[in-house]
């Protein structure tokens, strides 16, 4: 039996256009791995200088805009895509997976030019801290008491200095704000910060310990208030890290 070329191609469009549900409105899976690595070149400018950036929200939100003008977007336009893309992680997972291959080739890269370990890099201001899982998917199922907890895998035996949980996370719904705490357990006090995500993407929390105080343990929790039987959220990134303060200087007595 022979098939129509007409019907044949009509039924094909069908199939491409039922598996490409995004809307129009929402930035295609290539243009979205473009702004996104921008925007984590970006948030790694903004890491490097994170006390200044912290201080001054005018220049982060320059260099914001500068990744938003590069690619001819507005900011309404990547908050609407990211919504979109939040609720079908299968195809932000794709993003996802072309991005830290993207990420992986360009450290490469800065290592041969540099024929130095990134890690060991003179400029880098922050101590990267093991931990046991950098992506992970988090469901109803997997929360004990609705919470997932984490911690850095080592004894820490440091004196001072800041301490810094940093991850992207993918999923939120409007009534879906998890709280995130964080500790640093010393020999004789607790330091602890919490803090409330309200949004998809980047989320940076961080925690200072006084100079004369020895960390022993980081550890915190993300707790959600309410938890669906379909709930999943999308974790990657995740980090900690630790960054020691200049010692103060001290002034000679009269």
């Amino acid at each position: 039996m022979k098939v129509n070329p007409i019907i044949s191609t009509f039924f094909l469009a069908l199939i491409f256009f039922a598996c490409d549900s995004r809307p129009s409105y929402v930035l295609s899976e290539k243009k979205m791995e473009r702004v996104l690595y921008d925007l984590h070149i970006a948030e790694a400018e903004i890491n490097v200088d994170y006390a200044v950036f912290s201080s001054d929200s005018a220049r982060k939100q320059d260099l914001l805009n500068s990744v938003l003008k590069k690619h001819k977007i507005t900011e309404a336009d990547l908050d609407t895509s990211l919504a979109w893309y939040s609720g079908n992680l299968d195809r932000y997972y794709k993003i996802s997976e072309n991005l830290n291959k993207s990420y992986s080739a360009a450290m490469e890269k800065m290592k041969g030019k540099e024929n130095v370990p990134v890690a060991l890099n003179e400029n880098a201001r922050d101590l990267l801290l093991p931990v046991k899982k950098e992506r992970f998917f988090l469901k109803a199922g997997d929360l004990l008491n609705n919470a997932y907890t984490f911690a850095a895998d080592t004894f820490l035996n440091r004196f001072g200095g800041a301490y810094k949980l940093q991850f992207d996370i993918w999923g939120l719904t409007a009534s879906l704000h998890p709280v995130v705490t964080l500790c640093v357990q010393c020999r004789d006090t607790t330091f602890l910060k919490r803090d409330t995500i309200s949004r998809n993407g980047v989320f940076i929390s961080s925690l200072e310990v006084r100079q004369g105080k020895q960390a022993k343990n980081l550890y915190g929790s993300i707790y959600f208030p309410q938890v669906s039987s379909d709930m999943t959220v999308f974790i990657q990134n995740f980090t900690l890290s630790h960054s020691f303060h200049p010692l103060p200087v001290t002034q000679p007595t009269k």
